[in-house]
């Protein structure tokens, strides 16, 4: 049965030397050296540089038989560099991420118009960019254009990736911002999805006694308080408005 042929950047780890006759010396730190390999008529493989680009040049470095290369190359999927392709995802997530920081540097100059329209282009590219629509609704926020803010947001909700514990912080922004978009319902709403998911999370009951407060409801706010308290109680912030909000008999 013929072997598949071979066709792609392959990378080779090797130790390398340096210095001549008596000053040689092998480094002990491994390095990856990749090529672009295709398989010839007689079964061998030719081994060609690559442009920095990643893409193959006509220089012929080596040609080595097929079982020699079985046994000193790998696939450049297999792991992590510059070369190695990219799938249709990625690249998508890449082109959504790129639109993303041209917002951003738009917000950075108070152009909240031109920030809302990149971030609905990185949207339009990747509809889970959790950056895309809290950015976006924070920039609707920042032009008055309250509805189209609370739109972008509960676009943002429906994102199950929101709520993962590497997100953290970005769902803790994302509650700041519907905080001062006064949409206390909709922040009480996502605080809770998080309970579900972590419900040991102080900082949580924290932010909802938070939402609570602002929105007028002090004795929910006091309940949820004790709750962070109790979970955490050397929580400093807790202690002090829970402090503040019962020193007049209040609770």
């Amino acid at each position: 049965m013929s072997q598949e042929a071979i066709k792609g950047i392959f990378y080779e780890r090797k130790k390398m030397e340096a210095g001549t006759m008596a000053t040689r010396r092998v480094h002990d730190t491994p390095h990856d050296l990749h090529y672009f390999a295709k398989s010839n008529q007689k079964g061998q493989v030719e081994l060609f540089y690559l442009k920095p680009d990643g893409a193959p040049t006509s220089i012929v470095v080596d040609t080595v038989e097929r079982v020699d290369f079985d046994a000193r190359f790998k696939d450049c999927s297999t792991h992590e560099c510059d070369f190695k392709p990219k799938s249709a995802e990625d690249k998508k997530k890449e082109a959504a991420d790129k639109k993303v920081n041209e917002a951003q540097r738009h917000m950075e100059k108070k152009e909240f118009h031109a920030a809302a329209f990149e971030y609905g282009q990185a949207i339009k590219v990747d509809q889970n960019n959790l950056h895309a629509h809290l950015g976006k609704g924070k920039a609707h926020l920042e032009l008055g254009e309250v509805d189209k803010a609370k739109e972008a947001f509960e676009n943002l909700s429906k994102i199950d990736t929101l709520y993962d514990k590497e997100n953290k912080h970005l769902f803790n922004e994302y509650g700041i911002e519907l905080r001062r978009g006064k949409m206390y319902d909709l922040a009480l709403d996502n605080y809770r999805k998080a309970l579900d998911i972590d419900p040991e999370d102080e900082a949580l009951y924290f932010n909802m006694a938070r939402a609570f407060q602002e929105s007028g409801k002090t004795n929910e706010a006091v309940k949820f308080l004790e709750k962070a308290l109790e979970l955490h109680p050397s929580f400093n912030e807790a202690k002090m408005l829970h402090a503040a909000l019962t020193k007049n008999g209040l609770k």
